[in-house]
């Protein structure tokens, strides 16, 4: 299966050939945010992510669709 797509035909979320975490990740992460379990550090120690990636996830500039 090809997995979703965005409006210019590019693969989106954990179907990018490059996504290391998968929408049950980030789901988890901002739960895990918005509940006071950890700052950007922590989080992406847990998930196995930069520091900066974590902090676009948790601000929705990344991975909105999640």
């Amino acid at each position: 299966m090809n997995g979703p797509r965005n409006h210019t035909g590019h693969r989106i979320g954990e179907w990018h050939q490059k996504a290391k975490l998968t929408d049950a990740q980030v789901a988890a992460m901002r739960a895990d945010y918005e509940a006071g379990r950890g700052g950007y550090q922590t989080l992406s120690k847990r998930y196995g992510c930069g520091i900066s990636t974590a902090r676009d996830i948790v601000q929705f500039r990344t991975r909105w669709a999640a």
